[in-house]
């Protein structure tokens, strides 16, 4: 699908031909998205390939990969603060000013350090699904031009000074892909009762999972003063998180996944020059009746079909038209998943096998038939786990072939 009405121009055809050989070894970030969980999380249940092990399984393939761990209903912001000392390593800092701009504590976790070698030379490739998108466009953002409220700030008595994230000039991230990607909201965000169905997802993936009362799932909300108790069932757990004050803020998923807040974070959060963007948007819909209107495919998940039916006959009015918003994966159109409106993209030459230049979002074509969570968990229906494994083998070697 292309989106020729967008106001920006197109990157010119100024291509080459895509590598083919290995051209650096640098490490794959797996970055989950809304709902996500770590590798110590959900009893050995995987958000990158449920029951199978797609970092494990690429690793034998003989590339380095991580699997990062964030909030799952954090903000971009601070899921790209966790990102950046998940991978570094070291104490979260969130921000003397943002922290208390919105009123939670401006430290976190400690991490070892996932890659703590991490620099200007040892770089990384980062692979993110669905908020996972966004999120480490925000890390790219601080690292390279770091953030002026932020380097301003001067510590009283017994305060710390600015941490170095924000202090910029860090070209440290040599490409981001992402699937499935938020870049332009969620009319689920927007639109509808996103806050329930969050409720009900996380219990549906807990009982898939084979989760029980001493299973592990954590929102990751210490900055917010939320921690799970000992033996609390998920579904008790949410009931707290939903009745405190972090939704009352703008320092969440649901906030930051809305088209008008996407729009101002997309010229927040710029394309860089110096790193590769890919991005594969997925169509779970189709106009069973022919008049415009799309339809969930009978192998998505359930959950996700009212979602894709309703945004599939959306009538708001947004960039581009609601008609292009209406093919959805259930939760992400493919006008949201593609590029970030406003900045430098075209589309794959699948043909030649073409090469974007740095700085230009290379959009793949659309992938059809999947939903958004089939795409990283297979569903044994639209999906399958060799499947899933060709697909990120494919990108993994892409990655690999990109010029230092």
């Amino acid at each position: 699908m292309s989106c020729s009405n967008d106001n920006s121009d197109p990157q010119p055809d100024t291509n080459k031909t895509y590598p083919t050989t290995v051209q650096n070894a640098y490490p794959i970030v797996l970055v989950h998205g809304m709902y996500g969980w770590g590798r110590d999380e959900m009893n050995g249940y995987h958000y990158w390939g449920g029951k199978g092990d797609i970092q494990e399984d690429l690793k034998k393939e003989g590339y380095s990969v991580y699997t990062a761990s964030m909030g799952p209903v954090s903000s971009n912001w601070d899921r790209a603060i966790e990102l950046y000392y998940f991978i570094k390593g070291g104490t979260v800092d969130y921000g003397a000013v943002h922290s208390q701009k919105y009123g939670h504590s401006r430290y976190g976790e400690s991490y070892p350090g996932a890659y703590p070698q991490w620099d200007g030379v040892s770089k990384v490739h980062l692979v993110g699904h669905s908020m996972g998108g966004p999120t480490p466009r925000y890390l790219i953002e601080l690292l390279e031009n770091g953030d002026a409220q932020e380097m301003a700030y001067v510590p009283g008595a017994g305060n710390a000074p600015t941490s170095d994230l924000f202090k910029g000039g860090k070209k440290w991230v040599h490409s981001l892909t992402t699937i499935a990607g938020v870049h332009n909201g969620a009319l689920t965000s927007d639109f509808f009762e996103f806050r329930e169905k969050l409720e009900k997802m996380s219990l549906e993936i807990a009982g898939i999972a084979g989760a029980t009362n001493e299973t592990f799932y954590d929102f990751d909300l210490g900055q917010w003063g939320i921690k799970r108790n000992q033996g609390e069932t998920i579904a008790a757990y949410f009931l707290r998180i939903n009745n405190n004050n972090f939704w009352n803020s703008e320092d969440n998923c649901i906030y930051d996944l809305t088209v008008l807040a996407s729009d101002s974070q997309n010229h927040f959060a710029k394309s860089s020059s110096d790193v590769y963007y890919a991005s594969y948007a997925i169509d779970g819909t189709e106009d069973k009746n022919n008049n415009g209107t799309r339809e969930p495919v009978n192998t998505m998940l359930e959950l996700l079909k009212p979602d894709a039916k309703a945004v599939g006959s959306t009538t708001k009015q947004l960039p581009f038209g609601y008609l292009a918003w209406r093919p959805n994966d259930g939760c992400v159109s493919i006008p949201s998943a593609q590029y970030p409106i406003g900045h430098k993209h075209q589309i794959m030459d699948t043909v030649k096998r073409t090469l974007a230049p740095m700085g230009t979002w290379d959009m793949h074509p659309t992938i059809m038939g999947l939903d958004h969570m089939s795409i990283v968990i297979p569903d044994n229906k639209a999906s399958t786990y060799q499947g899933l494994m060709e697909f990120y083998t494919q990108i993994a070697k892409d990655l690999s072939c990109l010029p230092k």
